[in-house]
């Protein structure tokens, strides 16, 4: 039958599974820091024996606290160290005190916001209007002048604080102006009812679920989308993939309304991955070529899936029904914003067992699954971060089940640990055996993976540099594993070849009886064409290795 391979939709998707920032300072007149001013504090000297005195404990200063030497309250709450609140000055801390919130919070953030190159003006805006949390900082872009119109129409709507934040910078975009106030404070108000920490446990716990159709044919969607980046949740190209989608001269009011199908956007997906995208054949089959008005999107913007204390069962057979024909396959995503964290056992169930559907369960930036199962009753289930660093994705000791094909795709390390993968036995009466697909845009680091009781045909791994230590390839496996230059290296575990296919304890069960695999089970090692000796019974190499 003609398989619906999850694993293409979702290099596809991963940018929309989700939703699918020098040291600088303001100089003090008199230096503030060490000058003498009330509470006795009479030079830099005198400052830091007060701070650095006879206190065995340290001590938070209450909300508001005004009184004494706030400059020695701030030191001593722990809110920054003693170079940093000389740096800041008396009169700033007296300013922040004044201002009768967290004192120490608020230290805190002015001290950072300030590295970061804000100067004390500004950072003193910023708490003004609400935003006072060290992490809403990255989502801050230096160099802009605030506008404080913005800042106080923003303040009103009780925004939580990393949207606020993220709401401020697209205000700084040279691409705005007054005239787009409305749109982004509309665009606000959507961004800060679906971007919320969530715990999903039960089909009743799923947030409602939104068209992605929908976020691209009406409303301030652009408005939307540059606030999502802002945020991050479009992952760390955000910015070049929207001046490629939309384009670099948009506006703030533009709709976004062109893209009709998933395969409207693969176009776009070297973006992501800095080079990679689908063959010709790939990009015009089908298979690829879901409506926008199927897919769509519970989201979030940290994601716990189930709890630490039972399993959860939680039904998604409503968003992925049965298809009545091609044009009717649907892509359901839960997405965050952020991360994503598998807390207990999770099953998802689906009766529909049929290949005509994908559940996605991806974040924006990590996905961590650690001691904990997940199984999928239906068919395909597909995986996904959009991080980029060393610990985007964590697939640990875990069973991962799924009716029909599984893949896991990250933009940066797939790190894999004494994992079982179980495929295609949802509908073995009918069904042909399913596949795996594992991609990662720098490294694919496995240690301890086998396929135990699944009905497995083929198995994909593509990265720049694939590196497999104690991996076990049943013999009904057609395995493909493509690097950067596609050479094979064996017992480097350790120390991979950076590039390469690097094997240690790998055994497939057509080649050498299931020993571990070795380079005279190979026409060669090197080339970026190289192929197993053994062929299975179709004349095809049990294992092929390819150059990207």
């Amino acid at each position: 039958m003609n398989c619906f391979k999850p694993s293409k939709v979702l290099f596809l998707l991963i940018f929309i599974i989700p939703f699918v920032v020098s040291f600088g300072q303001e100089e003090e007149e008199s230096q503030d820091g060490a000058g003498g001013d009330a509470g006795g504090d009479t030079g830099g000297t005198a400052a830091e024996t007060a701070v650095t005195g006879s206190a065995s404990q340290p001590t938070t200063a209450a909300s508001g606290a005004t009184e004494g030497n706030p400059l020695v309250v701030a030191v001593r709450s722990g809110a920054v160290s003693v170079t940093d609140a000389l740096t800041l000055g008396v009169e700033n801390l007296r300013k922040v005190a004044a201002k009768g919130g967290n004192f120490k919070q608020q230290v805190t953030f002015v001290d950072a916001a300030v590295k970061k190159g804000f100067d004390f003006t500004q950072a003193s805006d910023l708490i003004d209007a609400g935003v006072e949390e060290v992490e809403a900082l990255e989502n801050l872009t230096v160099g802009s002048d605030l506008d404080t119109t913005i800042l106080n129409v923003l303040s009103d709507e009780n925004l939580q604080s990393l949207v606020l934040a993220s709401a401020i910078d697209v205000s700084t975009l040279s691409s705005y102006s007054s005239n787009y106030q409305t749109s982004l404070v509309e665009a606000a108000k959507v961004a800060d009812s679906l971007l919320v920490d969530r715990i999903i446990t039960s089909t009743a716990s799923i947030p409602t679920t939104i068209g992605i159709s929908d976020l691209t044919s009406s409303g301030y969607n652009v408005a939307l989308l540059e606030l999502l980046n802002s945020y991050g949740a479009i992952g760390a190209q955000g910015s070049t993939l929207l001046d490629s989608v939309v384009g670099t001269s948009r506006t703030l009011d533009d709709t976004l309304s062109s893209l009709t199908s998933t395969s409207d956007y693969l176009t776009y997906l070297s973006t992501l991955t800095g080079s990679r995208t689908f063959s010709d054949l790939d990009a015009t089959s089908t298979v690829l070529s879901v409506p926008m008005t199927n897919v769509n999107l519970a989201p979030g913007a940290n994601i716990t899936l189930g709890t630490t204390s039972s399993g959860s069962s939680i039904d998604v057979s409503e968003p992925l029904g049965k298809a009545i024909a091609t044009a009717d396959r649907k892509i359901a995503i839960i997405g965050a914003a952020k991360d994503m964290t598998v807390a207990g056992d999770v099953t998802f169930t689906n009766p529909n067992d049929a290949e005509d559907h994908a559940l996605v369960l991806g974040a924006a930036d990590d996905f961590m699954l650690d001691g904990k199962n997940i199984t999928y009753t239906g068919s395909n289930l597909a995986l996904g971060a959009g991080g980029t660093e060393a610990d985007s994705m964590y697939l640990f000791n875990t069973t991962i089940t799924t009716g029909g094909n599984l893949a896991a795709g990250t933009l940066g390390t797939l790190n894999i640990s004494k994992a079982d993968f179980v495929v295609g036995n949802a509908n073995s009466a009918t069904s042909d055996p399913d596949n795996v697909y594992l991609y990662a845009n720098d490294l694919i680091q496995v240690n301890g993976l086998n396929f135990s009781g699944s009905r497995l045909d083929d198995v994909y791994m593509e990265a720049i540099t694939i590196n497999l230590n104690d991996v076990d390839f049943p013999s009904t496996a057609e395995v493909m594993l493509r690097s950067r230059d596609g050479s094979l290296h064996f017992g480097t575990y350790s120390s991979p070849v950076v590039g390469g296919v690097n094997l240690t304890d790998v055994t497939h069960g057509a080649i050498n009886g299931g020993q571990a695999l070795q380079s005279s089970d190979f026409d060669g090692t090197t080339g970026g064409h190289i192929d197993s000796l053994q062929a299975l019974g179709n004349g095809v190499s049990a294992i092929r290795v390819r150059a990207q």
